[in-house]
């Protein structure tokens, strides 16, 4: 029987627990409002310039983020609308419409954001930034022989302007390997080479010098990267090191990567079929590919897993036409006795195929370029016989059904790279080579495709890419 001194005893017990775990309660709510939201990065830096107008706006933080409160905004000023969303410790916002050109934003996030380990953003983040306009990303040998990456001014306004000095984007003490530009925000990723003779991704955005490691793969390369057209994905080529070689003399596989979330997955479900330099077609839904083990091009539906090839021994990968799923390739077939190169319009669909160079064309034509709007194809040609006739590749431009084939540039002492379009379709991007002189210099140059007018982005230069 519990006396009353033991009542008393078991009272002050139980009350001493509750307000034990009042306490408790208390300083947990306590803590929880001290606790804060960091943010960590934020792209494009604070007061950075020639930023790409397609950039996305992204905030890294110290910790994963709740579900977006109600009322949560991130607004610009000028006024920009899109689309808000979180993808583990960032916040993204992606414009409805590309930025306007040189023109100055105040980026400001209110306070609601609140983090999933109890921290909240203490007070509103306000920063600005300014967009460039039109960019041209090259690639130039410095006296080490070490490969970087530089971007550039496109200098629309010709030779009458002097173009201003380009900006090196990467550094260290290896090379890189090759990159791409993202045509939806801009960004640009590279595969960076390490001591090992292995190569991560990392990326790097226009304004923000400051490069972040995007994928990394351990004892292999990773290169011949390819953006989605929307930007959702990364399809790039792996190159896995074995015991029978180094990572670079492996066999490569295609893989796709989520930068949303870090993950990857390899394209094939065979794990053994062999691919590298991806291309995507307009509607995200089919890859092209270069198949080394066949000897062609291949492409596959990535949703049904409907492929197609077209056997050919050029090493380069279709092009997909911007309104159809139908892509560009490069065949080497016979003409008498004369081996040639023609450029061929395929359809994976419906199996049919045309030859644009024409039938009997004498003609070494490949590294086919769509006009945005698919009316026209840009295309390197050597013509082998009559007066056209040159030692070095020249820039020829022909409708998208082969129709109104003509040279934009005819300089017998050159050799051009493949033609890239501007985003407007006025503008052509390449690089030329000199074939003789004093000196061998690989050379930038931008070519008006309404007046003729062409002028020099960067000298020397090399594997020139529109950075919108």
């Amino acid at each position: 029987m519990m006396t009353q001194k033991s009542a008393l005893s078991f009272d002050r017990v139980v009350w001493l627990s509750v307000a034990t775990v009042i306490v408790t309660i208390a300083l947990v709510i306590l803590r929880g409002d001290q606790l804060q939201l960091l943010p960590q990065r934020l792209s494009p830096v604070a007061d950075a310039v020639g930023v790409s107008p397609r950039t996305q706006i992204v905030l890294q933080f110290d910790q994963p983020l709740a579900a977006l409160p109600p009322g949560a905004t991130l607004q610009l000023t000028p006024p920009v609308t899109g689309a808000l969303q979180i993808a583990a410790d960032r916040l993204i916002f992606t414009p409805g419409m590309p930025l306007t050109t040189d023109m100055t934003y105040t980026v400001q996030l209110d306070a609601a954001l609140r983090g999933q380990q109890g921290g909240r953003l203490r007070e509103p983040l306000r920063w600005q930034f300014r967009t460039g306009g039109l960019q041209v990303v090259y690639t130039a040998v410095d006296a080490e022989g070490r490969e970087r990456l530089f971007v550039a001014d496109a200098n629309l306004g010709g030779a009458a302007e002097r173009p201003a000095s380009p900006t090196q984007l990467t550094s260290g003490p290896l090379s890189l390997w090759d990159f791409s530009v993202s045509p939806r925000s801009g960004q640009i990723v590279y595969s960076a080479l390490k001591e090992d003779g292995t190569s991560d991704l990392w990326a790097v955005q226009l304004g923000d010098l400051t490069p972040t490691l995007l994928a990394p793969c351990p004892n292999a390369v990773c290169n011949s990267t390819a953006w989605s057209p929307d930007g959702k994905l990364l399809a790039y080529a792996r190159r896995n090191a074995s015991e029978f070689g180094a990572a670079a003399l492996s066999p490569p596989r295609l893989w796709l990567f989520d930068p949303a979330s870090g993950d990857t997955a390899p394209v094939f479900t065979d794990s053994q079929k062999l691919a590298f330099e991806p291309s995507w077609s307009a509607d995200n839904q089919w890859l092209s590919y270069v198949s080394p083990e066949d000897g062609g091009v291949g492409v596959i539906q990535l949703a049904t897993g409907q492929e197609q090839f077209y056997p050919t021994i050029s090493g380069e990968t279709g092009r997909w036409q911007p309104q159809a799923d139908r892509l560009l390739y490069t065949s080497f077939r016979q003409v008498g006795e004369q081996y040639v190169a023609h450029i061929v319009l395929a359809d994976p669909v419906s199996g049919e195929a045309t030859n644009l160079s024409g039938e009997t064309a004498l003609v070494e034509d490949g590294a086919p370029a769509w006009s945005p709007d698919g009316a026209w194809i840009a295309f390197r040609r050597k013509e082998l016989t009559g007066p056209g006739a040159t030692p070095g590749k020249q820039i020829w431009r022909m409708r998208a059904d082969g129709r109104a084939a003509a040279p934009l540039t005819s300089d017998p002492g050159f050799d051009y790279s493949a033609p890239q379009w501007s985003p407007d379709g006025r503008y052509l991007l390449f690089h030329r080579l000199p074939l003789k002189g004093p000196t061998i210099t690989l050379s930038v140059w931008i070519y008006d495709v309404t007046t003729g007018a062409r002028w020099l982005v960067a000298e020397p230069g090399q594997r020139p890419q529109w950075a919108p």
